[in-house]
């Protein structure tokens, strides 16, 4: 079964980025990568179809994760955004969805988590 919707993974961990990239096409999600959030704006504000769920690393070139999801929320705030980070505590995490980010995952997290925590925000469409 063909999956329609499009995931923007931001990452400048070449290594990260390659296995989620295989563990979400395997999963029938397509997938589009940037390295850094400047990219990843310009992808997200021109991509077509729309992108459907952003999964992004907190600690980027550029701009990072939470300037990413503040901009992209700026303009679109209907956005479903997994922020992810070496950096955890209960508390960070919380902070940030109470300023609209979906999910946060603290690295190192298992697969079966992110798969399930990107079916729950997308079942919510």
């Amino acid at each position: 079964m063909e999956n329609t919707k499009w995931i923007l993974i931001v990452e400048d961990d070449s290594q990260i980025t390659g296995l989620l990239e295989l563990l979400l096409i395997s999963n029938n999600y397509n997938v589009v990568i940037a390295k850094d959030g400047d990219e990843a704006f310009k992808i997200y504000k021109s991509h077509i179809p729309k992108i459907d769920l952003i999964i992004s690393d907190l600690g980027l070139p550029k701009l990072g994760g939470i300037e990413l999801f503040h901009k992209i929320y700026a303009e679109d705030n209907s956005v479903k955004f997994i922020a992810s980070s070496g950096f955890s505590n209960k508390n960070f995490g919380d902070e940030l969805i109470k300023q609209g980010i979906k999910a946060f995952l603290p690295k190192p997290y298992h697969a079966e988590h992110l798969i399930q925590t990107i079916k729950n925000i997308l079942e919510k469409d």
